[in-house]
Formats: structure tokens, C-alpha cells, sequence
């Protein structure tokens, strides 16, 4: 029947993009256990900076040699909107991304911009509770945007209209009019930060693809 049919078309686009499926799932995931009661201290081993609550206060500690915290914030999210627009956006992107890096680098690509971004979101907030993968989507986008200027043969820049719209949303969150709408407090330092790192990896992976194919 045609339901099959539907289903043989789109299987295999979910197969082409595992890294970036297995990321959306994880932070699926995470988010229902804490929709679904978990201990808030569960939170603090994902968090940047590990964490007690002393008199329904959060109470900071040293990250120590626990290196996942520089990467696992990306799996919390605090909200319907917050977690279903980052999953979206991931794999509007990360699949872009992954089709011409394959799955291993894009691992790689995936880890480095969550590193990045959660370092400057933290050395520019200071201790608090960040999350989201909203940092490595911005990556993702700066990657997708630059790395075909480099390489015409990767063709994974979104339409202009979605890269206007993500630039403006940052913007916005930059110039505090999401947090005044009453939309939350949005992590811009990771939003930049990821979008740089991205960029620049574009750039990099951009210029490495050609050459190596200038140089067959």
C-alpha cells in the first residue's frame, strides 16, 4: 500500500545521518526523565559544573577531572518548545553536514562545537544552569553556511530564509528582546561561540575536501 511505500522513501534518510538521530534521541530521552519525575540531582551530572541543592538553592562545585561536563549540557533542555525546536533545527543541519562529512567526523564536528560552545557560554555567564542544543546547532549552521563557499560540491547550505531567520534570532536573543517577550533566558555566548567554531570547521573541512580533490 502506499503507507509502505512512504516508509521504504524515508528509512534510509534516517539512516544516512545516525550521529546526528542519535543525538536528537539522547536528548529525547533525558528530557522525558525528567518530564517523568527524575531527581533534579540527576541534572547535576549532566551539568556544565556539578551541583548540590542546599535550601532549594543550586550550589556549585569544581568540574574537576569529570571532562563529559564539557559536552553533556547539550542533552538538558528546559522546556516542550526549547527541546522539539533543537531537535528540528539539528536535523534540518547536522544532516546537511553529515551526508558530506560521514558519521565519524561528524561525531567529532558534533562534540568539539557542544565543547566550545558550553565553555564560552560558561566563561562568559559564569556558574548557573545552561543546556540545549541550540550551541551546536548554530555550529552546524555556520558549518553548512561556509564550508560550500570552499567546496561548491557540498551543497548543504540551507535556503537563505532559514540562515536570515537564525541570524536574527540571534540577534534578538543578543539584544534581550526573547528573554522580554517572556520566552526564557537564551544562551547567546553558546549561540556565538557555536556559531564561529562552526565557520571556521567549515572553512577548514571546506578547504581540505578541495584541495584533496585538486590534488587526485
Amino acid at each position: 500500500g502506499p503507507g509502505r511505500a512512504v516508509e521504504r522513501a524515508s528509512a534510509p534518510r534516517w539512516r544516512e545521518a545516525p550521529v546526528t538521530v542519535a543525538f536528537a534521541l539522547v536528548s529525547i530521552a533525558v528530557f522525558m526523565l525528567f518530564q517523568f519525575g527524575a531527581s533534579p540531582l540527576l541534572m547535576s551530572y549532566l551539568s556544565f559544573l556539578p551541583f548540590e541543592i542546599v535550601d532549594n538553592q543550586l550550589v556549585f562545585q569544581n568540574m574537576g577531572a569529570q571532562y563529559w561536563r564539557l559536552v553533556t549540557p547539550i542533552f538538558l533542555h528546559f522546556g516542550w518548545l526549547h527541546i522539539a525546536f533543537n531537535c528540528l533545527w539539528l536535523w534540518e543541519l547536522g544532516r546537511r553536514c553529515e551526508q558530506v562529512l560521514g558519521s565519524a567526523n561528524s561525531l567529532g564536528l558534533i562534540l568539539v562545537i557542544a565543547a566550545v560552545s558550553n565553555v564560552c557560554q560558561y566563561l562568559y555567564g559564569g556558574q548557573g544552569l545552561f543546556g540545549g542544543l541550540s550551541g551546536v546547532v548554530y555550529g552546524l549552521l555556520g558549518f553548512a553556511w561556509v564550508a560550500p563557499l570552499l567546496q561548491p560540491r557540498w551543497r548543504i547550505q540551507p535556503m537563505p530564509a532559514i540562515m536570515l531567520f537564525m541570524v536574527a534570532w540571534l540577534l534578538l536573543g543578543v539584544f534581550g528582546a526573547i528573554e522580554a517577550v517572556g520566552l526564557g533566558a537564551i544562551a547567546n555566548a553558546a549561540h556565538i561561540g557555536g556559531l564561529i567554531s562552526g565557520a571556521l570547521l567549515g572553512g577548514a573541512f571546506g578547504l581540505l575536501s578541495r584541495l584533496q580533490a585538486e590534488g587526485h
